[in-house]
């Protein structure tokens, strides 16, 4: 085995849709959060919609971070 094997062996994250996965899921997070918590970000959006958008963002976000846990974490 030569010295490129070992360190491609060795890499900790070897697929990069691994790593997409969970800054997805920190995005939608993130963002529905500043949507419900900071009402200094994008003040034109209404109070309503505003809430109801941000409570989807983050719920899809948890779903999404559950797959990336079921698709990567459990199947080993």
């Amino acid at each position: 085995m030569d010295t490129n094997d070992r360190i491609r062996n060795t890499r900790k994250f070897r697929n990069p849709m691994l790593i997409l996965g969970i800054a997805m899921t920190a995005f939608y997070v993130v963002l529905g959060s500043l949507l419900m918590f900071v009402k200094s970000f994008l003040p034109e959006v209404g109070t309503e919609f505003r809430n109801i958008f941000a409570g989807m963002l983050i719920i899809y976000g948890i779903y999404r971070g559950w797959r990336v846990y079921a698709d990567y974490y459990q199947n080993k």
